[in-house]
């Protein structure tokens, strides 16, 4: 007993480790998309993640007079790229704390030790200092425009007065980049701000995520629905589409090249046959019947006109009884015939029917595919067409001296 109680022990160990182990795989892999993006902060796939290990109050600095953004950041109003290093450097600082190397923990007002600022500094270790990371956003942004222009540095760091250590929680939305933009007459354009490829086309994949467009912008949003609804967002505004995408990436899933789950899972071909029926509609939307269906029915077998050698044994009709018996109910193929005709057509071709519906001299069984009463418009379908009429009648001479 003791044996068996220590194997199911291991056994809830060794899941729970596999468990964590597995999670921590999930986590390094990289995302599909960024969920942050739709008006939830900073996109990270735009602001890679940060490592600022300082302690730090913007509030408390700012509130000090004289003191001022341009003080600290004395680079920010020169600089046109956005790998440009604006933290301010040690001699900064030391303009109004009396730091010293030599004395890491001197006592003074304002603060001059350096674990007043550096997270984790052991005096013991003095050149051991947690360095700071800040990545360069994915964008081109140029901060010597914008202060050209009269922007200051609170219309796009809203919060960073309010608030102590300013993080990439503080850097602006694109929400509020495009407003700004369209209240200025600036461009809106989005290759003015995000990164490009070689071809144009804007580059949508980082290391931390993918970009997706926030719901806001035209309903853009690369959600579930997307998926469905993508077809009248592309035919509404074209140009949205192209800004991301190439025009192959639409061909390749368009023309069958390339079959996502999401359209077609696994055990799509077990089942497709009920959803043809219930949703004919958005199978032509891609696919046409008397081509890509009556194709592949015929290779499977499970068209009359198939090859001998290729047809099954399962049926795919009712029972003969109720779809080809001489008691018509709702099931019979006369019916189905009648409601849609384009249906059966996407398997069977005239000759199909005419094996039945012929005359004997056509090599049919003669039977009388006509509903009741119709001898009095015959004659006049017979002079408006009389294609449909030789299809099973031999002799049309006679049969137009029958109908009036």
């Amino acid at each position: 007993m003791r044996a068996w109680l220590w194997l199911v022990v291991a056994m809830f160990v060794g899941a729970a480790c596999g468990i964590r182990a597995g999670a921590s795989v999930l986590r390094r892999g990289p995302r599909v998309w960024e969920r942050g993006s739709d008006d939830g902060g900073p996109s990270r796939a735009i602001y890679p993640t940060q490592r600022i290990p300082l302690r730090f109050d913007h509030r408390q600095h700012l509130a000090i007079g004289g003191v001022t953004c341009e003080r600290c950041h004395r680079d920010a109003a020169s600089s046109d790229r956005v790998s440009d290093r604006l933290l301010p450097d040690e001699n900064v600082c030391a303009s109004c704390h009396s730091i010293s190397r030599a004395e890491p923990t001197r006592a003074a007002t304002p603060a001059a030790r350096c674990d007043a600022c550096h997270v984790g500094f052991d005096p013991a270790r003095p050149v051991s200092v947690a360095r700071v990371e800040i990545p360069p956003a994915n964008l081109r942004f140029s901060h010597r425009r914008h202060a050209g222009a009269g922007v200051r540095c609170e219309d796009c760091h809203r919060r960073v007065r309010e608030g102590a250590l300013a993080t990439r929680l503080d850097l602006p939305t694109m929400r509020e980049c495009t407003s700004c933009h369209a209240q200025r007459g600036a461009s809106t354009r989005c290759a003015s701000c995000h990164l490009t490829e070689a071809d144009g086309v804007l580059r949508t994949r980082f290391e931390e995520g993918w970009l997706n467009p926030p719901s806001w912008m035209n309903g853009l949003r690369h959600d579930a629905d997307f998926w469905v609804n993508h077809r009248s967002i592309a035919q509404a505004n074209p140009a949205s589409c192209n800004d991301c995408h190439r025009e192959r990436e639409c061909v390749d899933c368009h023309d069958g090249r390339m079959r996502d789950r999401r359209t077609h899972p696994n055990d799509y071909l077990t089942f497709h046959g009920v959803e043809a029926r219930m949703a004919a509609d958005r199978c032509s939307s891609c696919h046409r019947e008397q081509t890509f269906c009556e194709g592949c029915h015929r290779r499977a077998g499970v068209a009359l006109s198939s090859a001998p050698a290729a047809r099954g044994g399962a049926r795919f009709h009712p029972p003969f009884a109720v779809f080809s018996g001489a008691n018509v109910t709702f099931e019979h193929h006369a019916m189905e015939a009648r409601r849609s005709l384009q249906t059966c057509v996407s398997c069977h071709a005239e000759r199909d029917c005419t094996s039945c519906h012929a005359v004997r001299g056509l090599g049919g069984a003669g039977a009388n595919p006509h509903p009741p009463g119709f001898g009095a418009q015959c004659g006049a379908l017979l002079r408006a067409s009389s294609r449909g009429c030789a299809g099973c009648h031999q002799d049309l001479a006679s049969l137009a001296a029958r109908c009036p």
